[in-house]
């Protein structure tokens, strides 16, 4: 038979409920038998009860998503020596995830190192060595001979783009096959939304 001190630990852990079943069958045992306890376990539970309601709420800082997308922006990069683009943001999205959201005004531009070309990163997926991003072309702008490694999907948003002979204006979409080869130019200059593979070539 074990001492009371000893079943007021388990009313303690029973309270939590942590009592593996062969302590939770001895305590139920006593509990039968002994008022003393019943009170003794209700007033622990109800302790424990209310200590979420004792804990001071925490303010949440209202730029607080703003500076998680910037920790997002700083994360390391993928090596340059493996790809073309240097990508930044590479938090993937899962299946009951929150969505990735990228406000317009948090899009960091860069050089795409051809003169006259810039774009923003938005999106990385490793597994499918893809980038989502936003690309600017100045006018007059020709954006050198490459071949795609998989293929690229183009949205033009602004102005136009001259691709294989074709001009595409705003709204206009173009799908570039795998392993194709071409290079594209503008007159007036463009802004442009394409996921692309990170392994593309540049030929010049």
């Amino acid at each position: 038979m074990m001492p009371d001190e000893e079943y007021n630990i388990l009313a303690a852990l029973q309270a939590l409920d942590i009592l593996d079943e062969s302590e939770r069958g001895a305590f139920a045992e006593k509990l039968k038998e002994s008022p003393e306890l019943k009170s003794e376990l209700a007033a622990l539970e109800s302790t424990i009860a209310a200590i979420a309601y004792t804990a001071p709420p925490v303010p949440v800082a209202p730029d607080l998503k703003n500076r998680l997308f910037q920790r997002i922006a700083e994360l390391p990069s993928i090596p340059e020596e493996s790809v073309n683009i240097n990508p930044i943001v590479t938090s993937p999205t899962e299946n009951n995830t929150p969505s990735l959201i990228v406000r317009s005004h948090n899009v960091k531009w860069k050089s795409y190192g051809v003169p006259g070309v810039s774009f923003g990163k938005l999106y990385i997926d490793k597994k499918k060595r893809e980038i989502t991003c936003l690309m600017r072309l100045e006018p007059g702008v020709t954006f050198p001979l490459h071949r795609h490694a998989a293929s690229e999907e183009v949205f033009v948003l602004e102005g136009d783009l001259i691709v294989e002979g074709e001009i595409c204006h705003q709204g206009d979409y173009i799908r570039s096959l795998p392993n194709s080869i071409h290079s594209s130019l503008t007159q007036g200059g463009c802004l442009l939304l394409m996921k692309t593979s990170i392994d593309n070539e540049m030929l010049v």
